[in-house]
């Protein structure tokens, strides 16, 4: 006949199972339950930070859907794209996927060097917005027409650098009563990431009411998705003013690049003030900045300059 056990036996008995069964996974390699292989140790292999610009709004959705885990940021706006962390095999594989227009790390961005604002002859800018995309803006210093509209850092838009608020005083010197946003995508220790600066350009493409015009005093060079981003912007019927070397330069559909990009905005805005209506072409033609074949060049007569400095009104 056999034994009956009592409850004390039972739980000796299932104490002694539980240890030999914990003996014998210490013992040995895991298993796994589906091929029953020991499995390898893995190895955590480092992501890095990259923008992703996908060939269309789809494909940028299709994309996001299947890398949602580590997405930083969604842009609905500037660009079909995201901001996401990636490995290098992930890298490899979307580089290789033809719903990809671009890949590129995400990097650090730094403000652009600018010539000093020059004072403007007589107010003008009224009822236009410049959207000033830099380190924020000390609104204090601006009065009641600058306000803080985003700040892509996390922050409360505040200036730690004073990069960003000098750049609104130029935009400012060359027209006192023009409306001033501040985007700030740079932080304190006076450089931002990419996907940043395209958080902020972004948030103006999808809030920007015209007549406005943009400022990007910053090193923008040689990311396809800043140019692509500031291009939306400017397609959008909104003028982008970029840091760049020497005298105004554009192309039809393109940003217009200058040295003096803050103080081109402001004599955007002087224009814009009587004209409302006009485009990005008609303010780069009016400012003389113009494209030649196979260059882009300052048209000799050099009157934009002088309208960077009186407006030209």
């Amino acid at each position: 006949m056999p034994r009956r056990f009592g409850l004390p036996s039972l739980y000796l008995a299932a104490a002694v199972v539980t240890a030999a069964a914990t003996a014998v996974t210490t013992a040995v390699p895991l298993m796994t339950p589906a091929s029953g292989l020991a499995a390898r140790p893995l190895r955590a292999e480092p992501a890095r930070p990259y923008i992703v610009t996908a060939r269309d709004r789809a494909a940028a959705r299709d994309l996001v859907g299947e890398v949602r885990r580590r997405v930083r940021r969604y842009y609905t706006a500037a660009l079909p794209g995201f901001a996401t962390m990636l490995n290098a095999a992930e890298e490899a594989e979307l580089r290789a996927d033809p719903r990809v227009l671009a890949l590129e790390p995400d990097r650090e961005i730094r403000p652009a060097a600018g010539r000093a604002a020059l004072p403007a002859r007589a107010p003008a800018g009224r009822g236009v917005t410049v959207y000033v995309v830099d380190s924020g803006v000390d609104v204090a210093r601006l009065g009641d027409r600058a306000w803080r509209a985003f700040d892509a850092t996390g922050g409360t838009g505040h200036d730690c650098t004073g990069h960003g608020t000098r750049v609104a005083r130029a935009v400012a010197a060359a027209a006192p009563h023009a409306r001033i946003a501040s985007v700030r995508t740079l932080g304190c220790g006076g450089t931002g990431t990419l996907s940043d600066v395209l958080a902020g350009l972004d948030w103006v493409r999808r809030h920007a009411r015209g007549p406005a015009v943009t400022s990007v005093q910053l090193d923008t060079a040689g990311s396809p998705a800043l140019a692509t981003a500031m291009r939306a912007l400017v397609r959008s019927g909104v003028l982008v003013t970029a840091a760049g070397p020497g005298a105004c330069r554009a192309a039809p559909g393109e940003p217009a690049y200058t040295a003096a990009a803050p103080r081109l905005a402001g004599a955007a805005a002087r224009y814009l003030e009587f004209h409302p209506g006009a485009n990005p072409a008609d303010l780069t033609t009016w400012l003389k900045c113009t494209a030649t074949r196979p260059a882009i060049r300052q048209n000799p007569s050099r009157t934009s300059n002088l309208l960077l400095r009186t407006g030209g009104l």
